[in-house]
């Protein structure tokens, strides 16, 4: 007797849009879980963003306020100048053949003179001391002329070559170069960029340990929940996928918020730094982070918070195995 017996049909494989559906979906469903997870804690989960946000915010405050300044010393940097102070007793014959000899140079754009005469008027005007300026036997100022070096003069070496050959002028009594603050200034801000970015990779450690602390919480919470999962046949991928994305939105919700705090930060001193700029006749205006800054800061947090995440997914959910 023949055996009638339907055999089994063997499994199809499913389609390549069948498979990336299905994985897109997973993926959803993973991102939209780990999201409503937050949301039932909401202290803690507050807690975790705010100290993440404060941890960005501060030093991408600090970044923004030094591209600030650097903005405000570039400015006075095209206005650098050399001064030169002649002898009392240089004649004008000689004071002539010093400036055509200055103008002459490549380096210098332009040379400006300024008498003895007008510079004690200069200083009649901006001081208020006539009775004492009328009882001095003579004019103690030098004349002066005011060089302006050409833009592609102003590196550091052609300005100190600059200083060393009027120096060596038998008329000049004295050489001022005007950017020597503002090059011990820049030298200044580079030693604060480097602490300022000594102090970002160290709030950047400290965002991996809170994300990773707090997944860490998570997972121990959810051991028996993971067990049992396990004991269906789930593998660490699939467990540790919520927990992932789960860090991503620590990341992202910390990041827009200290997005938010840098610029509340600069609205409330944009009026007084206004202030300030106003006394010294500039026409600088507070410089705000610029959309690839704002998506740089909210990228950055979201990598430190997949990362933190990562860190502590890989280390304990592979510890966990049913019993």
């Amino acid at each position: 007797m023949l055996n009638t017996r339907r055999q089994p049909k063997p499994l199809i494989r499913p389609n390549r849009s069948t498979r990336l559906y299905s994985h897109l979906r997973d993926h959803l469903r993973s991102l939209v879980f780990s999201l409503g997870k937050l949301y039932r804690q909401p202290l803690a989960t507050t807690l975790t963003i705010l100290m993440i946000a404060v941890a960005l915010a501060l030093p991408a405050c600090m970044y923004i306020l030094l591209d600030n300044l650097r903005a405000v010393t570039q400015k006075w940097d095209d206005s650098g100048q050399i001064t030169l102070f002649l002898n009392l007793e240089t004649s004008e014959n000689d004071i002539e053949k010093l400036r055509s000899r200055a103008t002459a140079l490549e380096e210098i754009e332009t040379v400006e003179y300024v008498s003895a005469e007008q510079a004690l008027d200069e200083f009649r005007a901006l001081s208020e001391l006539d009775y004492l300026i009328d009882g001095l036997a003579e004019n103690p100022l030098p004349p002066t002329l005011t060089l302006t070096p050409s833009a592609s003069a102003k590196a550091p070496d052609t300005l100190h070559r600059l200083v060393s050959d009027f120096r060596s002028y038998p008329d000049v009594e004295h050489v001022q170069l005007d950017m020597q603050w503002l090059q011990r200034l820049q030298a200044i801000s580079d030693v604060v960029q480097r602490a300022i970015t000594i102090i970002g990779i160290t709030l950047a450690i400290s965002v991996l340990l809170v994300v990773g602390n707090s997944i860490r919480l998570d997972i121990e919470n959810r051991r028996d929940e993971i067990e049992v999962t396990k004991l269906i046949g789930a593998t660490n991928r699939f467990i540790r996928r919520p927990f992932l994305y789960g860090g991503m939105w620590y990341g992202l919700l910390g990041g827009v918020i200290a997005l938010l705090l840098v610029f509340t930060v600069l609205l409330v001193i944009e009026q007084p730094a206004q202030r300030l700029v106003t006394l010294y006749n500039s026409e600088f205006e507070l410089i705000f982070p610029d959309f690839w800054q704002g998506l740089g800061l909210v990228t950055t947090s979201i990598a430190l918070g997949v990362s933190g995440s990562w860190l502590a997914v890989g280390r304990h959910i592979a510890r966990i195995e049913p019993s």
